[in-house]
């Protein structure tokens, strides 16, 4: 598959009584039998809520090409029981580790068990088995949206504001000079687009289409429909091989692991109402 030097584990709690927790996670990869990976992340999840953390660089890149389905597993450190619902693991691979080409590496999705170290509450981990990234030509029949609002960022006055919003966002597509896909986010079970939140969201296409189909004519654009400015600050757009369930192949759309657009607003004394998102082409 490719060369990691860093990765970003992202995931959203189901929106149960207690799901969400306060206890760590940690992360191993291995290959041929040894650890590349084993790293720990803290967080605080309430029920419903979704996050991306993403790890410091690896000392030594790693060849997912030596993985199997049982190499990468997510355990849990503490009895705060964790109930995920689902879960991704990507990063930039080679050849220039750019945040550009963005790799897609393990998922799981609709899950039902949970984690914990007191065994009568659940497993104290579990795999993450893997996908596959993908090419120009692989049919994307379902969209994953995560993006990740700023905690703080100075506003258009040079003061500081509140980077969430209560407008609503529209993600549209354009593949082989058709829409086959303009949808708003409204309200979720999560705290959308708050400051310092996380936000997970699959949106469905009118129709299949191909990363190749949205280079050669097409794109990706990224509105706000209300003067509430929001001040993103990463985002990422998956496209699934499947409409419902795990996929097989996650294809990278776009990859923005720091948002250099500025504020959002239709309000142009504080923002801009749409975004032109670059997207990925290798």
């Amino acid at each position: 598959m490719a060369m990691f030097n860093q990765l970003a584990l992202s995931a959203l709690t189901r929106n149960e009584e207690d799901a969400g927790t306060s206890s760590t996670l940690n992360v191993t990869v291995n290959v041929d039998g040894e650890d590349v990976l084993d790293r720990d992340f803290d967080f605080d999840l309430d029920d419903g809520e979704a996050y991306i953390r993403i790890t410091s660089t690896l000392p030594t890149p790693f060849d997912s090409n030596g993985l199997t389905n049982s190499s990468i597993r997510v355990g849990i450190r503490d009895d705060d029981a964790w109930a995920p619902q689902h879960i991704l693991l990507f990063g930039p691979a080679q050849p220039d580790f750019q945040p550009g080409r963005t790799i897609a590496l393990a998922m799981e999705t609709d899950l039902s068990h949970w984690l914990s170290i007191d065994p009568s509450e659940g497993h104290l981990t579990m795999p993450l088995r893997l996908v596959g990234p993908g090419d120009s030509t692989t049919q994307i029949r379902r969209v994953l949206l995560l993006v990740d609002t700023a905690w703080s960022a100075l506003g258009p006055s040079g003061t500081g504001g509140n980077t969430g919003t209560d407008s609503d966002i529209e993600l549209e597509i354009i593949a082989g000079g058709n829409l086959v896909l303009k949808q708003q986010i409204h309200d979720t079970s999560q705290p959308d687009l708050e400051r310092g939140t996380t936000n997970w969201y699959f949106l469905d296409p009118a129709a299949p289409f191909t990363r190749g189909e949205v280079l050669s004519n097409g794109g990706i654009r990224l509105s706000i429909l209300g003067s509430d400015a929001w001040r993103p600050q990463e985002l990422f757009v998956f496209g699934l091989d499947t409409a419902t369930g795990r996929p097989n192949n996650v294809v990278s759309l776009v990859s923005l692991p720091i948002w250099s657009e500025g504020w959002m607003s239709t309000d142009l004394t504080e923002g801009k109402p749409a975004v032109d998102l670059p997207v990925v082409s290798v």
